[in-house]
């Protein structure tokens, strides 16, 4: 199944010859690869290469290194969480800014509603239906974490409607920078109030199955959220200016504020 290698890289090569035949179905999840000794007759590489590419792949979610007698490398499904913290760590050092993710939100999000209104069904619209009383609660019962937890998931069911593998992961990464930019800004209950009356809209048009109107609604509801969080966003960067002057004024007197 593989074979010895002969470039500089010795350890990636072992990890792109696993990756491949994972890729081109030779090995399925749940597969047992190759004993340790094998793999190292097979690659020809040292005990040490072979396993340092072992743990690069689990890292990377491809493996699930088991120990014991009937332990070994087993091949697993990268599920979208692993493979969203990657993408994130990734662009953790490119300094986002909210216009970025709306830029985004707004080429995805109005789209992928168009398809969800052609294929959602009567259990779909219930989905929704129930997670909007359950953001009502949260909201009417200052219960912030559970507000913003659906506020994302009603995104993510649209999403799943429309059915598209890819637009369901780069959507789910972007929802989850959302939380992020949440958690830090932490807009207040009013924000929250109108991202529930947004979701109530955009929910009518589907339950009318207006393409138009939900397009239209997703659009709307996007840039709203936008100017919202710049203007949260301004509000904090003023507070932060305020803070570190009276911090420099009182610099004499205490370190804390």
């Amino acid at each position: 199944m593989f074979n010895s290698v002969k470039f500089k890289k010795v350890s990636q090569n072992v990890i792109d010859q696993i990756r491949n035949a994972i890729f081109e179905d030779r090995l399925k999840p749940g597969d047992k690869l190759p004993s340790e000794r094998e793999l190292i007759e097979n690659f020809k590489v040292s005990k040490a290469t072979l396993r340092e590419a072992l743990r690069s792949l689990e890292v990377l979610g491809f493996l699930e290194i088991r120990k014991g007698v009937s332990g070994g490398a087993f091949v697993t499904e990268v599920d979208m969480t692993k493979a969203r913290d990657s993408f994130t760590n990734f662009l953790l050092f490119k300094n986002l800014s909210l216009k970025d993710l709306s830029e985004v939100r707004l080429l995805l999000e109005p789209y992928i509603a168009e398809k969800a209104t052609r294929a959602i069904t009567r259990e779909d619209l219930s989905r929704l239906e129930k997670l909007i009383k359950e953001s009502e609660h949260a909201i009417k019962n200052d219960i912030a974490f559970e507000s913003r937890k659906d506020e994302i998931e009603f995104h993510r069911i649209i999403a799943s409607i429309a059915g598209n593998p890819i637009l369901m992961f780069i959507l789910d990464f972007v929802e989850n920078l959302l939380i992020d930019t949440k958690a830090i800004l932490k807009p207040g209950k009013e924000f929250s109030s109108k991202v529930l009356r947004a979701h109530k809209r955009i929910y009518n048009a589907l339950l009318e199955r207006n393409i138009e109107k939900v397009h239209e609604e997703m659009v709307r509801h996007i840039r709203e959220v936008e100017n919202n969080l710049l203007a949260a966003q301004k509000e904090r960067r003023m507070e932060e200016q305020k803070f570190d002057r009276i911090g420099r004024k009182k610099e004499s007197i205490s370190i804390f504020i």
